[in-house]
């Protein structure tokens, strides 16, 4: 799933033309994007069963690759997990963690 998300990303969001053959069109790569990524959310749902991908306690390598890729994915697409809970939750309880990493989503260059 990890792997379709990466590829969703790299070939419909940084597609670098529109239809028309012109520079790169924001709006359309939104529209290929979703319609593509609405599709992977409910498989992406089954998987996550607590707050983090290994259970309840604390976020292992794959959580934090993971978090990166929905980042990235919200950023381009804001409001993409609206009607998905769980991995709203997974969202929520990644930036509320207590780790070094919290220290960097307070801080400017994670707004970027």
């Amino acid at each position: 799933l990890m792997n379709t998300m990466v590829y969703l990303i790299n070939k419909i969001c940084y597609a670098p033309n529109s239809p028309d053959g012109n520079d790169y069109d924001a709006t359309y790569a939104r529209s290929r994007f979703v319609t593509k990524f609405e599709q992977k959310v409910p498989q992406l749902e089954e998987l996550i069963t607590g707050p983090f991908i290994m259970g309840d306690s604390l976020p292992v390598y794959a959580d934090y690759l993971l978090y990166a890729c929905l980042f990235d994915i919200n950023v381009f697409l804001p409001g993409a997990f609206e009607k998905a809970p769980k991995i709203s939750n997974f969202m929520q309880k990644f930036r509320a963690y207590r780790s070094p990493i919290r220290r960097w989503f307070k801080c400017n260059d994670s707004k970027d």
